[in-house]
């Protein structure tokens, strides 16, 4: 029988770390040190994973990295915990993609040389990620118990929920690292072309950044309250980085390791957020569904692509241009429909998508 993992050879280790098996390690032929680390990978293992582990070809044992460990961890923890509720929402979004066009067209024929602020003003057209980061921000101005975080605790005090006045939104960016969450912060306060600025230099930052110093960094800055508050379940999380700093040693991602410092993302920059945006729709065809929130939190949204869809306008079946949008809530913080403005105005702002491009600083939210 084929053995289902490779073997350690060396004790700087990385992404793809493999395990050794006791009857490879103690192998005179092989000469391959067997590690602390390894133990835990066989003892108390699941044996229902010892028995697939022992009959099933496998192509590779990949242990996780910290960042997924820890995302692990949380979303288990929250879905266990949480009580989910969400709804997916389709809205009519050929209006959006219309006065894209009419500006693209203007902006064409207006005679102007194409500087950089012309190629990025006709690039904020086509690429709707900033408008639906700012729109989102806008109706959850106007629903504050969605943009709120919760302190849930019935023995010790009962449970609180903070409705924030700051309006931080976490956005999944997908690297070749993992998923890392900046966040943008008030952008309903923000013009267009500032959120759009923000949201590209994130994105670009979180590709150069190394995850597991990331969020080992984000580790110790929760560490501080922590102790201060007397809450111990935040030991759990720094016995992971603890572990994983010990036993595991991985690597500095090599690529990461050479950019400058300011190239990359700070740890301040990935938490606080009051809830959370996924934009699957950027990626693959589909709409979201429920998504594990990220608690405190107690909203997170996942948003569609756009495709053509058959709607009923003025009476006719005709071809209009539609995107979903997911929205999960934690049930326990307020009921559903104190939420449900928050559509009324995704749908104003989508039907007449000036409101959102043409705000300026002193205009009504």
């Amino acid at each position: 029988m084929q053995r289902a993992t490779q073997l350690v050879t060396s004790p700087e280790v990385g992404p793809s770390e493999t395990l050794a098996t006791p009857e490879e390690v103690s192998s005179p032929t092989q000469r391959r040190r067997w590690r602390f680390s390894d133990i835990g990978a066989w003892l108390f293992q699941d044996y229902r994973v010892t028995y697939l582990r022992e009959n099933v070809k496998i192509k590779e044992a990949k242990r996780f990295t910290f960042l997924r460990l820890g995302v692990a961890y949380m979303l288990s923890i929250a879905a266990k915990r949480i009580p989910h509720a969400a709804m997916n929402t389709e809205f009519d979004v050929t209006a959006l993609l219309e006065y894209g066009k009419e500006k693209e067209h203007a902006l064409h024929h207006s005679g102007a040389a194409m500087t950089n602020e012309i190629l990025f003003r006709r690039a904020i057209h086509k690429n709707f990620s900033a408008f639906f980061v700012k729109a989102i921000a806008h109706a959850l101005h106007h629903t504050p118990c969605m943009n709120a975080f919760l302190d849930y605790s019935p023995l010790r005090y009962g449970g609180t929920l903070y409705q924030a006045e700051d309006i931080n939104i976490g956005v999944t960016v997908h690297t070749k690292y993992g998923v890392i969450r900046p966040v943008i912060r008030n952008a309903h306060q923000k013009t267009i072309e500032q959120v759009a600025n923000e949201l590209r230099d994130l994105s670009r930052r979180a590709r150069r950044t190394d995850p597991e110093e990331l969020y080992r960094g984000a580790v110790w800055e929760y560490m501080g309250p922590a102790l201060r508050h007397l809450d111990f379940r935040a030991l759990y999380p720094g016995f992971l980085m603890a572990r994983d700093m010990l036993f595991t040693r991985r690597k500095a991602e090599a690529e990461a390791d050479r950019v400058p410092a300011g190239q990359k993302l700070a740890v301040h920059e990935i938490l606080g957020a009051t809830c959370s945006l996924a934009n699957i729709g950027m990626m693959i065809p589909g709409c979201q569904t429920v998504t594990v929130l990220a608690p405190p939190e107690v909203m997170m949204f996942g948003l569609g692509d756009m495709h053509m869809a058959p709607r009923v306008v003025n009476g006719e079946v005709v071809a209009r241009c539609v995107i979903s949008l997911c929205a999960t809530m934690d049930h326990r913080a307020y009921d559903a429909g104190e939420a449900f403005p928050f559509g009324t105005f995704m749908k104003r702002y989508t039907s007449d998508p000036g409101l959102i491009y043409e705000w300026k600083p002193g205009n009504e939210i």
